[in-house]
């Protein structure tokens, strides 16, 4: 049998001949004992001693196993947390970043800011549905029509929205964005692949592996496809022609994105820097 510390221990040793820096296996190591054993960190220290049980072990070394496969953490023991929130998450569906947080929270702003309700928020690939689901969580009058191309997405982000009890306030249309984008939009909101091709073989494998490509790489040889499609096609599907976007871009990316939104006659084009203070995210009015 395996002790609680010796566990910790070969699990540091596995991750870090991986090429995973401390911090992250440290990290790591106490999600994957705290999954299969129930045992948060405080606890883990308490037990440092004490021998796991063999079905904690079984499972615990299968997730090692995924790991040296470079298969996400987060498909290992299948969810995620994201704004305090529990998502659900496997293959196939988009694994949500907390720098993304800043996203949802830019987008409860510019709804809170208004003294309009009932906001109506399209969300363009919904992922998991973190985006979705933690808006709709910030936000009680406001509801969300939401586009994947995924089926796998879509179902996943169906769960996630039955899980958080939002489920009655989010349509999801599991179809390209562009053939049935409501016409009475106040807000649309989107973390849009933007990846160039060209950096596909920098990505870690975690990412350029095992996340779905089509939520990664971006249209257009720069990535951006995306933001130039929202910036001339959205403006035709606002409420009385008038509303708001809200977008997540890559690094590097502010400067052009927000180009491609003024030169549309985008007004009030910002960016806003996520928890690093890095640009995390674009928002304008049309």
């Amino acid at each position: 049998m395996t002790t609680f510390f010796e566990i910790r221990r070969q699990i540091l040793s596995q991750l870090n001949a991986l090429g995973i820096e401390d911090s992250e296996a440290r990290r790591e190591s106490e999600l994957i004992i705290q999954h299969a054993t129930g045992c948060d960190t405080a606890q883990q220290i308490l037990k440092a001693e004490e021998n796991l049980e063999q079905p904690q072990e079984i499972l615990l070394r299968r997730i090692l196993l995924q790991r040296q496969e470079r298969i996400p953490l987060q498909y290992c023991i299948g969810h995620t947390w994201f704004m305090g929130l529990r998502f659900e998450v496997e293959p196939g569906a988009f694994i949500p970043r907390s720098d993304t947080e800043t996203l949802v929270l830019r987008a409860h702003e510019l709804i809170a800011s208004s003294d309009k309700s009932n906001w109506k928020v399209v969300e363009v690939g919904i992922g998991s549905g973190a985006i979705a689901v933690s808006l709709l969580k910030l936000q009680p009058n406001c509801e969300v029509v939401a586009f994947d191309i995924s089926t796998i997405a879509c179902s996943v982000s169906r769960k996630n929205a039955e899980l958080n009890g939002v489920s009655a306030r989010l349509r999801i249309e599991c179809c390209d964005w562009r053939q049935k984008l409501p016409d009475d939009i106040d807000l649309l909101i989107s973390n849009p692949p933007y990846i160039p091709r060209s950096q596909a073989l920098s990505l870690l494998p975690e990412v350029g592996v095992h996340e779905p490509e089509q939520a990664l790489f971006g249209t257009d040889e720069d990535g951006l496809g995306f933001y130039r499609d929202f910036a001339a096609i959205v403006p035709g599907h606002f409420r009385h022609n008038h509303g708001y976007i809200a977008l997540e871009i890559g690094d590097g990316q502010s400067r052009s994105v927000s180009e491609i939104f003024s030169t549309q006659g985008w007004l009030e084009v910002n960016t806003n820097l996520d928890m690093n203070g890095v640009p995390r995210v674009v928002t304008a009015r049309k």
